[in-house]
C-alpha cells in the first residue's frame, strides 16, 4: 500500500554530510518502494530552488531565517523551527490540491507542494525544521519518528573546540558554549519525547540515546542500520587504472581517510602512527581527504612526524568511489560520537578493507566480518602496529577484496532500511 511519508531535516541535497545522505538514501529507497515521499529543508542559499524533485522525492525548501545580533544565535533555531511549522500547515492544510505540472512525476501527480491529505509517517531529522514539524497539525495525524544519531549537546560542546589539537590539554567551554549546548540537549529531549517511535543506526547509537534522555519510559526504540548503494559504490573494472588517475603508484601501499577534520575523528594520533609505520615500511603513503578547522595544525604535524602524507581536501562525492576503489586500506580511527560511520560501509562495498578502532559503531559493523579489522586502542603505536600487522595482511590477502564487498551487500541496503521504517508506520500515531 502507497503510503504518504515527510521527512524533514535541515539541511538537504544539494548539501552533502552523514545525515544528509542517510536522509536522500533512505528516502530514494522508499520511493523505490512505491510511496510518495516529500522533504521539507532550508533554503540556505538564494540560488537554490523552492521546489524541485530529485531521485524521486520532491523537495520543498523554507527560507533560512538568520536572526539579528546580539541574540541571533539563541533565536536562530526557535525561528526556523517556527518557519518550518507555517510551511508545514499552509501548505499541507490551506487550500484545494494544485494540478500537477506536465511532465511531473507519477509520485506526485495530481498533489500539491506536499503531500494531501495527512501524512501516514513523518521522519525528523535534528534540529530547527524538526522542532516546527512536531509542533504541526500534521503531526498529530502521523507517526512521527525520531531519527537520532548523536547527542546534540555533546557535539555542539565538542564542535566549540574544534580548531584544538587533539592532544591539547582541554580547555573549559564558555559560559554561552555551555548554555547553547544545554539548549540543543533540552530541545533534543523534549522532540523525543513527543516522538511516538526513536530510531538509531546503531546500537552505539542506542546508548548514547539512552544517556541522553535517561527517561524513555516505554517509548518505542528501533536499531535500523542505515544501507550502502552497492551500485555506486563498486570494485574498479581496473583499479589500477583508477590508481593512475589519482597520482598514485603501482607499487605503493595507499591508506586513505575521508574525514571531517576535528579532533573527535582521531587524525592526530593517526599521522603519528603512520609516522612510526612508515619508518618501517616506506612504500606507505597516507591520503587524508576533508577539510575542517584542524587541518593546518594536522598538515603541521604530518611535516615533523615523517612519511608521506597527502591531504586531498573535500572529496566530491563523485569521486568518492574512486578513491575508496583504489585504496589498499581505508583508516577509521575515531574516538567518540560516530554513530554509524557511512564511510565505512562504502569502502567494504567497493572491495576495500576498513581497519578501524574498537570504538563508537565500528565493533558492530566490522567484527562480524573479522575481528582483525579492529585496533585495541586509539594511541600511535597500536595503530602503526595494526596497520603493519593485521592492515597490511588482509589488504594483500588473496579474496579479501571479495569477502569486504560480499558482506557490505548481503547485511547492508537502503531498500533493508526503508522496510524497516515501513513497518514503523503499523504502530499508528500515540493518542
Amino acid at each position: 500500500m502507497q503510503m504518504r511519508i515527510l521527512i524533514v531535516i535541515d539541511n538537504f541535497h544539494p548539501l552533502i554530510g552523514g545525515a544528509e545522505q542517510a536522509a536522500l538514501e533512505s528516502g530514494a529507497a522508499l520511493v523505490r518502494r512505491g510511496h510518495r515521499v516529500d522533504v521539507l529543508t532550508m533554503r540556505k542559499r538564494p540560488e537554490w530552488s523552492a521546489e524541485e524533485e530529485f531521485r524521486g522525492l520532491r523537495i520543498v525548501r523554507f527560507d533560512e531565517r538568520i536572526p539579528p545580533k546580539p541574540f541571533g544565535r539563541l533565536l536562530y533555531e526557535r525561528a526556523n523551527a517556527a518557519a518550518a511549522r507555517r510551511t508545514l500547515d499552509r501548505q499541507l492544510w490551506a487550500g484545494p490540491p494544485r494540478p500537477a505540472p506536465p511532465g511531473a512525476s507519477p509520485n506526485h501527480a495530481g498533489q500539491g507542494r506536499l503531500a494531501r491529505p495527512a501524512y501516514d509517517l513523518i521522519l525528523l531529522h535534528p534540529i530547527a525544521a524538526a522542532a516546527g514539524a512536531l509542533q504541526s497539525r500534521a503531526a498529530a495525524r502521523a507517526v512521527v519518528v525520531y531519527c537520532f544519531h548523536a547527542p546534540l549537546g555533546q557535539e555542539h560542546l565538542l564542535s566549540a573546540q574544534a580548531a584544538l589539537a587533539d592532544d591539547a590539554p582541554a580547555r573549559p567551554p564558555s559560559l554561552w558554549v555551555r548554555f547553547a549546548a544545554w539548549r540543543r540537549a533540552a530541545r533534543q529531549r523534549a522532540a523525543v519525547e513527543r516522538a511516538d517511535v526513536v530510531t538509531c543506526p546503531s546500537q552505539y547509537s542506542r546508548d548514547l540515546l539512552a544517556e541522553t534522555v535517561p527517561r524513555l519510559g516505554g517509548k518505542p526504540v528501533a536499531v535500523i542500520p542505515w544501507g550502502v548503494d552497492a551500485d555506486r559504490f563498486c570494485p574498479a573494472a581496473d583499479r589500477a587504472v583508477v590508481r593512475a588517475s589519482l597520482g598514485w603508484a603501482p607499487d605503493e601501499v595507499i591508506l586513505l581517510t575521508v574525514r571531517r577534520l576535528v579532533p573527535r575523528m582521531g587524525l592526530g594520533q593517526l599521522i603519528r602512527a603512520f609516522g612510526l609505520a612508515s619508518a618501517r615500511e616506506p612504500r606507505l603513503r597516507l591520503v587524508v581527504g576533508g577539510e575542517g578547522l584542524l587541518r593546518a595544525h594536522l598538515e603541521e604535524l604530518a611535516r615533523t612526524a615523517g612519511g608521506r602524507v597527502d591531504f586531498a581536501g573535500l572529496v566530491p562525492p563523485a569521486d568518492l568511489p574512486r578513491h575508496l576503489q583504489a585504496a589498499d586500506l581505508f583508516l577509521l580511527p575515531s574516538l567518540s560520537l560516530e554513530a554509524f560511520g557511512l564511510v565505512t560501509l562504502e569502502a567494504l562495498a567497493c572491495g576495500t578493507p576498513v581497519l578501524a578502532t574498537r570504538r563508537c559503531a565500528s565493533p558492530e559493523i566490522l567484527g562480524p566480518l573479522d575481528e582483525r579489522l579492529l585496533i585495541a586502542s586509539t594511541d600511535a603505536p597500536a595503530i602503526a602496529e595494526a596497520i603493519l600487522g593485521p592492515g597490511l595482511l588482509v589488504a594483500a590477502e588473496p579474496g579479501f577484496r571479495d569477502r569486504c564487498r560480499a558482506y557490505a551487500v548481503e547485511n547492508y541496503s537502503w531498500d533493508r532500511t526503508a522496510a524497516a521504517f515501513e513497518g514503523l508506520a503499523a504502530r499508528g500515531p500515540a493518542s
